[in-house]
């Protein structure tokens, strides 16, 4: 008996997943254009992956999650008329305004390499995989991780961790409220800020690079380019790899001074944990 109930209870099991699967609705779109397209992507809950595609074209693939008090038919009426809006090579996809409450909506686009990115969602993990010139990411709580991305990129998210890998050159503003961050080949100016988690970026710091976490460890790479040190630990060590002219080294604690003939201020601030300058 103890065996049959056991096997009655799995297939139960099994059969509420099925139809917890079953509830999803999804919808598959197209979209044609003819020059840079200007991508705009929200979605209050839900992942959001975005890679290279077509350069006339813009394929959406979405997936409707209904929560708590909705139910399958309303998930299955947005994804018959989902929230995508074309005007010329403008596209919005997502609910702008008065977006359904307990509706999670996860999507995969295919985009030229080229468009203008902005992505959001409130909860949810954002990829981007080269898509985007002058990118802007942002999770309210998730992870993001980016490759491949050209010109100015914004990425944010409340809490979670944050990858990035620059193609080229621009500014660079990173910031997450909990969470490690990651950069590689940055080429401008850089801003990277987490409340708790570690910081490594590499590049070339031809503007001013400003590193700041509340507690976590910071390195840092500059492939041979000249710049001025400004380091700071609460509770920790700053160790730098080449010669730092002119330095202050008032305790272990602080690190200050002209390394390569001095150029753009590099500032690395933690509150807790050791800085390393490679």
């Amino acid at each position: 008996m103890g065996t049959l109930a056991t096997t009655a209870a799995l297939a139960a099991l099994l059969s509420t997943a099925a139809v917890a699967h079953a509830t999803d609705a999804t919808f598959d779109r197209t979209l044609s254009i003819n020059g840079k397209v200007d991508l705009t992507l929200s979605t209050g809950s839900g992942s959001i992956h975005i890679k290279r595609g077509a350069s006339n074209a813009i394929h959406i693939f979405g997936r409707v999650r209904p929560g708590w008090g909705q139910s399958d038919e309303h998930a299955r009426a947005i994804a018959a008329q989902p929230p995508i809006q074309q005007t010329g090579n403008i596209v919005r996809i997502g609910f702008q305004h008065d977006a359904p409450r307990n509706i999670s909506i996860d999507y995969e686009i295919e985009a030229p390499e080229n468009a203008v990115v902005e992505a959001g969602t409130g909860s949810g993990d954002i990829n981007d995989d080269g898509v985007g010139e002058s990118a802007k990411l942002s999770t309210g709580s998730g992870n993001i991780h980016a490759t491949g991305l050209k010109g100015e990129i914004k990425l944010e998210t409340g809490s979670g961790n944050i990858f990035a890998q620059q193609e080229g050159s621009g500014d660079v503003k990173a910031e997450t409220g909990s969470g490690s961050i990651e950069l590689h080949h940055i080429r401008g100016a850089l801003k990277a800020e987490t409340g708790s988690g570690s910081i490594k970026a590499d590049g070339m710091p031809v503007s001013p690079w400003k590193l700041e976490t509340g507690s976590g460890s910071v390195e840092v790479w500059t492939n041979g380019t000249p710049f001025t040190l400004d380091a700071e630990t609460g509770s920790g060590s700053v160790h730098c790899e080449r010669e730092v002219a002119g330095q202050n080294a008032e305790s272990h604690h602080h690190l200050s001074g002209k390394v390569g003939g001095g150029g753009p201020v590099l500032r690395i601030e933690t509150g807790s944990g050791s800085i390393h300058i490679h």
